[in-house]
């Protein structure tokens, strides 16, 4: 199965025009990984879902923190939502939890480390070597939670699940200048960077899973 990864679209119509360019190389599933908008409004949300429904792609999303918490109902409406959740598509399952650790900005759907703890735990997940995590926030202590000042911003409890459960792949978004590709464990871990500014991230699920970070200016 090959997998578009992508996040941090933040309502930009630019953002929306790279995917669309991205989705013209053919992939068999979108993960979108939050802050499909900017504060909102979620129109903008289901105008996205709208365009992604015309091409029939399979898609799953999880809500970023600068995604108001009204937006659930949207990814309801479209039948991808992912945030608390566990879903197959074809073989593959994946399980999702959005929003972000506490940040200095108080943005629409931040969670204290505890309550993503407690998410993350009743996350119905069977045993699967396969499994695919995705969250907004980066675990905590990588390269891909790395600030532009040199801080780790990422989730503390979320590096404690992935340590403790091993996913084979975890995908996240966030800090958009850490767009990199790290491991925790056996996990790959890929910040697909913001698609507002042409990046994302491309998986090949198979026997094995492998990950590379690709931007529209590659021919």
């Amino acid at each position: 199965m090959k997998v578009l990864i992508t996040s941090d679209l933040h309502g930009l119509p630019v953002a929306e025009k790279n995917l669309m360019k991205f989705l013209e190389r053919g992939y068999d599933c979108l993960i979108l990984a939050g802050d499909l908008t900017n504060f909102g409004p979620i129109s903008t949300a289901e105008n996205l879902f709208e365009k992604i429904k015309s091409i029939g792609i399979p898609t799953l999303a999880v809500p970023g923190n600068c995604d108001p918490k009204p937006i659930l109902k949207v990814l309801d409406k479209y039948n991808v939502n992912l945030h608390g959740r566990c879903r197959k598509i074809y073989d593959i399952e994946l399980a999702g939890f959005g929003g972000s650790n506490l940040t200095p900005f108080h943005t629409p759907f931040e969670l204290s480390e505890e309550e993503i703890k407690e998410g993350l735990s009743k996350l119905p997940c069977a045993e699967s070597d396969k499994l695919v995590l995705v969250t907004h926030t980066p675990p905590f202590n990588t390269k891909v939670d790395l600030t532009f000042q040199n801080l780790h911003a990422g989730s503390k409890s979320i590096r404690e699940f992935t340590e403790k459960r091993q996913p084979a792949l975890l995908v996240c978004g966030h800090v958009h200048e850490a767009r990199d590709i790290d491991s925790i464990g056996r996990t790959i871990v890929v910040n697909a960077g913001p698609l507002s500014r042409g990046h994302a991230a491309e998986a090949i699920i198979d026997e094995k899973i492998s990950v590379r970070l690709i931007e529209l200016s590659e021919p």
